[in-house]
């Protein structure tokens, strides 16, 4: 009888066993493909761009340079000339913003990095083309997996889910940018500019998935969504860890894999600080186009202040009134980028090149409130949600030619630099395709449209003063005055019914012409305050 009870428990045991190392299932229900159309009318635009700039050449027409500066994870509110923090001060954006023109209400599209820079790149929401969360190498291979990973493992504020099935390899190295979408760099090299990226891609691992591949001719940064921006024992650096289970993973990694500094694919053993180096090697891409009397356009997304916290001593020294070491060395890190985008600015001024670029200055998304050293000013939440503080970015655009410096409170998208920077060339946007995007210098009085956010069970929708959240996943709705209201505090969707129908209605309208993501995500991010909590897809 003890024998065969024993027979019994091992079978349990075993199936048990079987049950938790079971391979996840890798369907084909997530094969991307490219449609043979959009790659068609990609073609056809860039060759039509070749034969406008040929035909420019003859003419002799001078074009503007681009100088596209994107920080990371930088809230609004984290630039002084937005109202910073006793601690931080940006003294060159400041004056970069009081030559051009500042945004108040900019946006990003997402509030995550990948998802942002894609649209930005394209002119396009992210979401029509499947890029609606962050490119994944890894996804979970079995049960037991997953088990040990939701319940064994503290994941802070994130929590996994487990789908019925991922992506095989193929698919996996396929998910970034698309290749049949148009981006900024391809448009800028077809028109006869020299162009380069420097600094974090997060657009795709592959190597037909990088900067080459999407127009640029050379690229100095890394591939993945962070980089250690010194060695972690460089007495010159001070260095704060975050107690966070994502950070933990961010130390790990180093400059590994894809955060790994390369030039054009190949490592660099870089041993200067990253934000000093990004500027370095944009500054000398400019002045190398410059001498050569060829137009250019620089894409520059620095890593700051992006965690790891990693600050060179002097600037950390620099910081008064910070509360602590953790805002301190956050706003060091922010006066080493404020620094870096006045080196590039003065380079043009000295050069004399200055009133002949097209300059910006913007982040990808609002600033990350979870690592306790900025809170976004009187913005609700951060990075992750789609409150105003994941989503409201700086936004400064100084043009030659083009309207004089001032303040715009128009509620505009990271997606309209698209067409505000191909403007100066008089070249049409794609006609094959929708777009998002609209010119920022054409009149100083824009027209009002409704902005729209989505990731997975997430959608917002704002319409002149008034925001419209949803959660699909919850079955909420708060609709939010930010004109009484910037800190979204107090959800008035009660007391508007008619308003929150319309807006609803009209998010189910924009979700209906969007593309079905194209990878599946693995977290949702859980945020609370002393309102509540709420879950957002990330």
């Amino acid at each position: 009888m003890r024998g065969r009870i024993g027979a019994v428990v091992a079978v349990v045991l075993l199936g048990l066993v079987v049950l938790l190392l079971w391979p996840v299932d890798q369907s084909e229900r997530w094969r991307i493909a490219e449609p043979a159309n959009r790659i068609e009318g990609k073609m056809r635009y860039l060759e039509a761009v070749r034969r406008r700039s040929a035909e420019r050449a003859r003419s002799a027409k001078r074009m503007p340079n681009v100088l596209l500066i994107v920080a990371d994870d930088l809230g609004r509110h984290d630039v002084s000339a937005y109202g910073a923090s006793p601690a931080i001060a940006t003294p060159y954006i400041d004056a970069l913003a009081a030559d051009g023109l500042r945004f108040t209400n900019g946006y990003a599209t997402a509030a995550i990095c990948a998802p942002s820079r894609a649209a930005l790149l394209t002119g396009r929401y992210q979401n029509r083309f499947g890029f609606e969360s962050q490119p994944m190498m890894r996804y979970v291979r079995n049960l037991g997996e997953y088990l040990g990973f939701r319940y064994l493992i503290d994941t802070d504020e994130m929590q996994p889910f487990l789908l019925d099935a991922y992506p095989d390899a193929a698919d996996r190295a396929r998910q970034g940018l698309p290749a049949s979408e148009i981006t900024l760099g391809e448009v800028f090299r077809a028109a006869g500019y020299r162009t380069a990226a420097f600094g974090k891609w997060h657009l795709g691992y592959a190597p037909d998935n990088g900067p080459d591949s999407f127009g640029f001719d050379t690229h100095y940064g890394f591939r993945e969504a962070f980089s250690l921006y010194a060695a972690a024992d460089d007495p010159a650096i001070v260095s704060v860890h975050q107690d966070i289970f994502w950070e933990r993973h961010i130390w790990r990694m180093g400059r590994s894999g894809p955060s790994a500094i390369v030039r054009d694919g190949a490592v660099v053993d870089e041993l200067r600080y990253l934000t000093d180096a990004i500027g370095a090697e944009a500054a000398r891409f400019m002045s190398d186009a410059l001498d050569a009397g060829a137009p250019f356009f620089a894409y520059v997304p620095f890593s700051a202040p992006h965690t790891p916290f990693q600050a060179r001593a002097d600037d950390f020294g620099a910081i008064e009134e910070a509360r602590d070491d953790n805002e301190r060395v956050y706003a060091a890190m922010i006066r080493r980028l404020d620094h870096a985008v006045g080196e590039l600015v003065n380079l043009l001024r000295v050069r004399g090149a200055l009133d002949d670029t097209l300059v910006v200055f913007t982040s990808d998304n609002g600033a990350a409130a979870y690592t306790g050293a900025t809170d976004n000013g009187p913005l609700r939440g951060g990075k992750f949600t789609q409150f105003e503080g994941g989503l409201a970015v700086p936004l400064v655009v100084k043009a030659p030619g083009r309207p004089a410096a001032g303040v715009v409170d128009t509620p505009v998208l990271l997606t309209d630099l698209f067409a505000t920077l191909l403007a100066p060339l008089e070249l049409p946007l794609p006609a094959d395709r929708a777009y998002d995007s609209w010119d920022l210098l054409a009149s100083t009085a824009l027209p009002q449209r409704r902005l729209f956010w989505r990731s997975d069970f997430n959608c917002a929708v704002r319409d002149g003063r008034w925001k419209l959240l949803r959660n699909d996943r919850d079955a909420t709705l708060m609709l939010f005055d930010l004109r009484a209201d910037p800190g979204e505090r107090d959800d008035v969707s009660a007391a508007h019914p008619q308003l929150v129908h319309d807006l609803n209605a009209a998010l189910d309208d924009w979700v209906a012409g969007l593309e079905a993501p194209r990878w599946p995500r693995v977290m949702n991010y859980r945020y609370e305050d002393a309102t509540g909590a709420y879950w957002f897809a990330i």
